[in-house]
């Protein structure tokens, strides 16, 4: 059998990464924009050649102007009796030539691999068995099953939900109230990422980190707003932003003495009116599949769900 090898593309050969072929049929991997419209670099672009015949892909993504890669978002292992160990064996040659020693991006120590998938993936055998085979694949390379979550989005066809009347809100423009609040959110929080972060960093640099990573957001910060109750005391905070696509919500979060209102919801509405104000044709958002009551806040306002992503770290 002619040898493996695995090697970045060059400049002009993203026919070759399209010479693979179609993404599966069950929608396992599927993106909601075209390839040309998501921005990737060839040289974060990884094939796997038998001969001429590529047999697995990987693309890895950054923003613009990043140095460094911040996902894989884009994993093919083939469809090959060899499939799982071709996989593995491209995404440990490409992590081991991206990640480098002075690799360093907010998402972490290397790229995540966040595969997209269909809404009723996990109810249908054909992407079962896909997700299958590129989670197998990404284990064997190592990397761990991390989180699932909900792709949501809203477009103002969807109705405009109705501003809060129980809540007041003002621009955060304080980083030293902003802080202090962010590491009020952390407490039994259902997000996955600002529970490891908190664990791992402590509340405080994890608030940090939350607040480096949202104002680094080509939406900026202009938008953030505090939220105050009737008494005037200060419960939570949204950060509605954009990222280089569209709009999005950055962070929401309510102070953990002040949960069990809804105040999500309340405040969710607030960044929908902000940005309907401005002229967004859609905000494109996401939660985690176990974080049921913000999944709820986003449903009762009128977000619906496009998809899940798989994330493993």
């Amino acid at each position: 059998m002619t040898a493996l090898l695995f090697r970045p593309l060059e400049v002009g050969e993203f026919d070759l990464f399209h010479s693979y072929g179609p993404l599966p049929a069950s929608g396992v991997g599927a993106r909601n924009l075209p390839f040309e419209e998501l921005g990737y670099r060839p040289e974060w672009l990884w094939v796997a050649l038998r001969g001429d015949e590529v047999v697995a892909r990987a693309a890895f993504w950054g923003p613009p102007g990043s140095e460094h890669p911040f996902t894989l978002d884009w994993f093919d292992p083939g469809t090959g009796p060899d499939r799982i160990e071709v996989g593995a064996a491209l995404l440990r040659a490409a992590y081991a030539a991206l990640v480098t020693p002075e690799y360093s991006t907010p998402a972490g120590a290397r790229p995540d691999f966040h595969l997209f998938l269909p809404a009723d993936w996990n109810e249908r055998p054909d992407a079962v068995a896909d997700v299958a085979d590129r989670v197998e694949a990404a284990g064997k390379a190592g990397l761990r099953r991390f989180i699932e979550r909900l792709n949501l989005r809203w477009t103002p066809e969807y109705g405009l939900p109705p501003r809060s009347t129980r809540l007041t809100f003002t621009p955060a423009t304080d980083d030293a109230l902003v802080l202090d609040l962010l590491a009020r959110t952390f407490p039994d929080s259902l997000d996955a990422y600002s529970v490891t972060d908190a664990e791992k960093h402590g509340a405080r640099r994890a608030a940090e980190i939350i607040l480096g990573e949202v104002a680094d957001f080509p939406g900026g910060r202009d938008r953030w707003r505090l939220a105050h109750d009737a008494s005037g005391d200060l419960v939570g905070i949204v950060m509605p932003t954009r990222n280089s696509r569209f709009a999005t919500i950055g962070y929401i979060g309510v102070d953990a003495a002040h949960r069990g209102h809804g105040y999500a919801a309340d405040m969710a509405a607030e960044a929908l009116h902000i940005f309907t104000a401005e002229g967004e044709p859609e905000v494109r958002d996401n939660t985690d599949v176990g974080n049921a009551p913000m999944a709820a806040a986003f449903a009762r306002i009128g977000y619906r769900i496009t998809g899940r992503r798989l994330i493993m770290v």
